[in-house]
């Protein structure tokens, strides 16, 4: 696979050395419109998935479905070779099968449950769209060996974030934010794919962040509410991409709440 660097407009007096903590406010930036050009998108897109039956077979599908945010957000945070921390040591995100028990950033073992899988097609005219686009998180960009080597991340991946301010608005220290909230153009940047790109997400019995190449990262969940928020059909649609549950509220609770890139920077300014 190959990638290509957006330029990125930072400002003159920016801050440009990589953070040896957690991510702070000054990495923080708002991708432009002009980095990311609206085009026509297409209306369905094969999803792929493995999961692990309930007599504990391990099963596969492929659906078409919507090419929307809704089952996009579901396939895609990890790039293929992205190596996922299991019992048996790193698996890179493609080996892995349903079974297998993923090392969580929460200090417990976990049964990886489900896999999804997309590929992601570059952008005809070569400009980069929203589903085209990637984050590739540079090595050692959040401190030694966070990641290592370099990480890259789909569209809507998000990061476990410890910071005790993040108590005043979630009322807890450790957050769930959007990998793209740290893009800076330095030690975090956007890439859009020049050739397809297969990305993958993971399911766990119990939702909880995998530890990817010595960064955290939100195993899938679809949120809680989101019954009310989708259009019935869709949302069975949507449910039966995921045999391994009965319903959607079999994911059960989310481990961490999740801050919006904005909520995050009025936070950390």
């Amino acid at each position: 696979m190959s990638y290509r660097l957006l330029p990125a407009a930072e400002s003159a007096g920016q801050d440009k050395r990589p953070a040896t903590h957690s991510p702070s406010a000054r990495q923080l930036r708002a991708p432009s419109q002009d980095e990311t050009p609206q085009r026509t998108r297409p209306l369905t897109r094969r999803y792929e998935a493995t999961w692990l039956t309930d007599t504990g077979e391990v099963q596969s599908s492929t659906r078409i479905a919507p090419a929307t945010a809704l089952f996009e957000e579901a396939f895609s945070a990890m790039a293929r070779g992205t190596l996922i921390t299991t019992e048996a040591g790193p698996v890179a995100v493609e080996d892995l099968v349903p079974g297998m028990r993923a090392i969580t950033g929460e200090g417990r073992s976990e049964t990886i449950t489900w896999i999804g899988s997309l590929t992601l097609y570059p952008d005809p005219q070569g400009r980069g769209t929203g589903e085209s686009m990637l984050t590739r998180i540079t090595a050692e960009a959040f401190g030694a060996s966070r990641p290592m080597p370099d990480l890259v991340l789909g569209q809507r991946a998000r990061l476990l974030l410890r910071d005790a301010r993040c108590r005043a608005i979630s009322g807890s220290d450790t957050v769930y934010v959007p990998a793209r909230a740290f893009i800076d153009g330095v030690s975090v940047i956007e890439l859009r794919t020049m050739t397809p790109v297969v990305a993958y997400h993971v399911v766990l019995q119990r939702h909880a962040s995998l530890r990817v190449m010595g960064m955290e990262v939100e195993s899938y969940h679809p949120g809680t509410g989101i019954e009310a928020m989708v259009e019935p059909r869709l949302l069975a649609l949507f449910a039966a991409c995921f045999p391994q549950l009965s319903q959607l509220s079999d994911f059960g609770p989310e481990a961490h709440p999740r801050l919006t890139r904005f909520e995050l920077e009025r936070l950390l300014e």
